[in-house]
């Protein structure tokens, strides 16, 4: 059985939409993109719609190749313009560029990915997991949790949520597939690794939740049979991530606007 998905994006597009009727001018989001990872086009295509829907500006720097330097530049003009509410840095970059130091030239109150990890947001992804989890009536805090991939999206973002919440969380970053009876071991199975299909069969049993958090850690056709709930293949983690980006949008342009009132 799958997780109901489409019910709680319609909840949060309503949402979203009394959220902006609520602020005089539109929230102003910037993306940096560099390369044309064809997944990537399409996650950011998601935005941009969004951003449409609900009546938010949305800037798209998007360099085929680009050095640290140019970056660096962009981030800090984005900084210094006082329209701008929001800087999303597009991951992954070129492995020849280091994330870590860009990521931490964007300012926390214009960081509303949160990739700095100390900016005042929550994380997108990690938060649309919970919030679908608990939508469909399953409570982490009653579930004994695995989460596969470390990465600063998902995995460890995910990983340190649960511990702050104090619920079980085990995380395997390397060679899940020579941990099978470990990961079985659990009844909530959060995949974020990015690697295809690395769900398998015996990882899982008839009394677990699996999510996929990546989009493709899980083939939802081979898994979901042997288990008590699973995401869609489509439209569920991805929308909502989206959606809690421009959450974070909203509450950034109405600190702005409210600071600017103070001034």
């Amino acid at each position: 059985m799958q997780l109901l998905a489409k019910e709680i994006l319609e909840q949060r597009l309503s949402s979203l939409i009394s959220l902006r009727q609520k602020l005089p001018h539109p929230p102003v989001m910037a993306l940096i993109w560099v390369g044309d990872d064809q997944q990537t086009a399409t996650f950011i295509r998601a935005k941009q719609a969004l951003a449409k829907k609900i009546d938010c500006q949305f800037f798209l720097h998007h360099f085929p190749a680009a050095s640290f330097q140019q970056l660096a530049a962009v981030i800090d003009g984005l900084n210094f313009r006082k329209d701008i509410d929001g800087i999303v840095l597009q991951l992954p970059l070129p492995k020849s560029i280091d994330p870590d130091a860009l990521i931490q030239k964007i300012i926390p109150i214009k960081d509303i990915d949160n990739l700095r990890g100390d900016s005042p947001y929550a994380q997108p992804t990690p938060s649309a997991i919970v919030e679908l989890l608990k939508f469909n009536g399953i409570d982490p805090a009653e579930r004994k949790t695995v989460v596969l991939g470390a990465g600063r999206l998902v995995g460890a973002p995910l990983a340190k949520m649960f511990e702050k919440n104090k619920w079980t969380c085990l995380s395997i970053d390397r060679q899940a597939e020579k941990r099978t009876d470990k990961i079985r071991s659990h009844n909530l199975l959060i995949a974020a690794t990015g690697k295809k299909g690395i769900v398998t069969p015996e990882m899982v049993h008839d009394r677990m939740v699996v999510v996929d958090g990546s989009g493709i850690d899980v083939d939802v056709e081979t898994i979901e049979p042997l288990v008590e709930k699973i995401t869609p293949p489509k439209g569920a983690i991805g929308p909502l991530t989206v959606n809690s980006l421009f959450e974070n949008l909203l509450i950034a342009t109405a600190q702005r606007l409210k600071k600017a009132v103070r001034s």
